[in-house]
């Protein structure tokens, strides 16, 4: 049998179909069931009936009751049913949305702290840096000023044998040579800190670098003109450890006793 064929029950119903009032509803289905094998009716057969083809007037009395009862099935209460998990959803969406828009809060918070530590702590290690380089720096220092007077008299015992005579000169030989061992040892260690003699003679007075302690008039030399280093200075790369003390030329013309012996005085 074609499942989509329409089958027409109302009048065959009415003619085969005779129910007194004694008959009960399970002989009904029954019937019902059987004349489902006769004509081969399954779950799967779609049947078709038209408001046309039903006699209203032949059905039993509790279809008719079952007819006009309300429904309160699930199509009843779907729209409603959809509504409430609409909202539902909604509510949980904003709820999701507002712990994702916390959390991103809470993640930038920690960026940031974490950005501030980052940035505290490496200001932290460049001060402790140059901190630690100012110590080093004022205890090298510190060093290089104590050994600059035994630099100065290797210095002095060095122009003392360059004055000497040859045949003197050559009874200390040894001596002279281990004294020039050590002057030039001392230099190379001074070196290695950084520290350097300041060149005076011949150069512009400089306060920076110079400290006169007499003045002298010359023609040759042209005015405030360092005509004589009286004692060597020294800088520890462009910190001035000890300024030279010079002697600073004048105009003749100009040159007062009395201002030399003021320097003189000093």
């Amino acid at each position: 049998m074609n499942s989509n064929k329409a089958l027409e029950i109302g009048n065959d119903y009415s003619e085969n179909s005779d129910l007194s009032g004694g008959e009960s509803v399970e002989d009904f289905i029954r019937e019902l069931e059987e004349k489902e094998r006769d004509l081969h009716i399954t779950a799967e057969m779609r049947i078709e009936i038209s408001d046309s083809d039903v006699d209203d007037s032949n059905l039993p009395e509790f279809i008719i009751e079952d007819l006009k009862a309300p429904h309160s099935g699930s199509k009843g209460i779907e729209p409603e049913t959809s509504v409430n998990t609409q909202i539902k959803l909604k509510k949980q969406i904003a709820e999701l949305e507002s712990t994702i828009q916390k959390f991103k809060a809470e993640r930038n918070d920690i960026l940031e702290r974490s950005r501030r530590q980052a940035q505290d702590f490496e200001n932290f290690k460049n001060r402790t840096e140059r901190e630690r380089g100012e110590r080093l720096t004022v205890q090298m220092e510190n060093l290089a000023k104590q050994m600059l007077p035994v630099l100065d008299n290797l210095d002095r015992a060095m122009e003392f044998v360059q004055a000497m005579t040859p045949q003197k000169l050559a009874e200390i030989e040894q001596f002279v040579d281990g004294i020039s061992l050590v002057h030039h040892q001392i230099d190379d260690v001074l070196a290695t800190m950084g520290v350097r003699a300041i060149v005076s003679k011949g150069q512009g007075f400089d306060p920076h670098f110079h400290e006169a302690v007499a003045i002298e008039a010359s023609s040759e030399l042209p005015p405030n003109t360092i005509s004589e280093e009286l004692l060597r200075g020294y800088q520890m790369g462009s910190r001035v450890i000890r300024h030279s003390m010079v002697k600073v030329t004048s105009l003749a013309q100009n040159f007062d006793r009395d201002d030399q012996l003021a320097v003189e005085n000093q």
